[in-house]
């Protein structure tokens, strides 16, 4: 299933330009963020519930974005532009903003999932067309990690087959942002060289998975920066 726009995606996009024109300095400067509205338990949640808010009102000020709760407390975690931008891919393919992860890495998402599947003696199958990255080396992950996967070369997403395990779709479209969703991929991960990867869960079934990609992203790397969240 591909991205459908519609009246409402479009007032979104629109919305978040006028928020980008008006953000706080500090969205794009800051590694860490104001802990006098900061709640961790909420993180991500709080932030984005009133952000939402702010949009079904159209209310963009500079006063009104710079009272938002903090998303993170610092930058490592995530931050208010990550947020916005994992928020606004949710809302265009209908789903939880807390299923959209972004990572200024373009494998860790891939090892996350792995991570999981390993521990949870899941199987994995990683699709893929073209080539996979040159800096993803199978047998090293395989040998180092003791990860276990096998790899599928698909001529389209929509060859993907149906999986006894975890299905990964790996791509490196030019719209990081851009996802085409079938019923049998389980875990999408968009790659871009220069920017990072964003990764989608797919299903609620996978929703599980969500705390302990995060707490890998933590523990791991840091979200897509600021500047490449624009």
């Amino acid at each position: 299933m591909e991205e459908v726009k519609t009246i409402e995606d479009d007032k979104m996009l629109n919305y978040i330009g006028e928020v980008l024109e008006n953000m706080p300095t500090g969205w794009l400067n800051l590694t860490t963020h104001r802990l006098d509205i900061y709640d961790e338990s909420l993180a991500k949640t709080q932030f984005l519930d009133q952000l939402e808010a702010l949009c079904n009102s159209n209310n963009a000020s500079a006063s009104a974005l710079y009272e938002l709760p903090t998303a993170f407390d610092y930058i490592r975690l995530g931050h208010p532009l990550s947020c916005v931008l994992e928020w606004a891919i949710a809302k265009s393919y209908n789903t939880k903003a807390n299923n959209v992860i972004s990572f200024s890495s373009e494998t860790t998402p891939i090892l996350a999932v792995l991570r999981k599947n390993l521990l949870a003696n899941v199987n994995t199958q990683i699709n893929y067309t073209g080539e996979l990255p040159a800096y993803f080396d199978a047998d090293v992950v395989k040998n180092i990690y003791g990860y276990k996967f096998e790899l599928n070369k698909v001529e389209s997403i929509e060859a993907v087959a149906a999986f006894d395990g975890s299905s990964i779709f790996v791509s490196q479209p030019n719209d990081i942002c851009r996802f085409d969703l079938v019923s049998n991929v389980d875990f999408y991960v968009n790659i871009h060289p220069h920017l990072g990867s964003i990764l989608l869960v797919n299903g609620e079934q996978n929703e599980n998975y969500v705390s302990e990609i995060q707490h890998v992203r933590r523990r791991e790397t840091i979200a897509m920066t600021p500047v490449n969240s624009l």
